[in-house]
């Protein structure tokens, strides 16, 4: 039976150093710009500082690049991914199919992980990403265990799920709900996570309106 890695997140160096004292085989981390936490405490000398610590104590680190990009965006991740080459990386974390392009292009040595933004529901859609150079998929969010299951018979490709953390209320964070309401692109890091508001809902009958109050 395959070992599980246990992999959790990690906001700053310290809260890495925290998950590898509690017993995370990995962590994943990135910039506020790149990554989809906009507010993570991590520029690129806390990344080279937290992969250069990990390897020292035999731990991996995966960086995310996972926002979906804008092409004026593309300079900056063709640095970090070079910087990242250098530091000998794990792996990246990618959803968006012009940002895998460049990391096959400039660092063909790292893995690439495809972040569970990407959607991924089928064994189809994890053998297409195998095929295009994909060593893990980080599964949606959405599927239950029977689905799991029959993905991971019917694929050659590792497999990554979430056990514990947000359910967004969309394709597993491919939203707009927050940009309309509050500004906030969910898909470059800033959601303000208004699906869990708290809301007042309203039935409206005739002469007779009701209230229900909801989160």
């Amino acid at each position: 039976m395959k070992k599980i890695e246990l992999l959790a997140p990690a906001g700053s160096f310290e809260k890495a150093r925290e998950a590898f004292l509690y017993g995370a085989d990995a962590i994943y981390c990135g910039t506020g710009t790149l990554s989809l936490r906009s507010r993570a405490e991590v520029d690129n000398d806390d990344l080279a500082k937290t992969i250069e610590y990990a390897h020292k104590i035999g731990k991996k680190v995966y960086t995310a690049i996972n926002i979906y990009a804008p092409d004026n965006m593309y300079e900056e991740i063709k640095k970090q991914v070079q910087m990242l080459d250098k530091l000998s990386v794990d792996a990246i974390i990618a959803s968006d199919g012009g940002v895998i392009d460049i990391i096959k292009e400039i660092a063909p040595n790292i893995p690439i992980h495809v972040s569970t933004q990407a959607n991924t529901l089928s064994a189809h859609t994890a053998n297409f990403w195998k095929k295009n150079g994909a060593e893990r998929v980080i599964l949606s969010r959405e599927m239950n265990k029977e689905d799991i299951k029959y993905l991971i018979k019917n694929t050659n490709i590792e497999t990554e799920i979430f056990i514990h953390g947000a359910i967004c209320w969309a394709y597993s964070g491919r939203c707009y709900l927050s940009d309309f309401m509050s500004s906030r692109n969910a898909n470059l890091g800033d959601c303000s996570q208004s699906c869990r508001w708290a809301y007042n809902t309203y039935i409206e009958e005739k002469n007779n309106p009701r209230q229900y109050n909801a989160c």
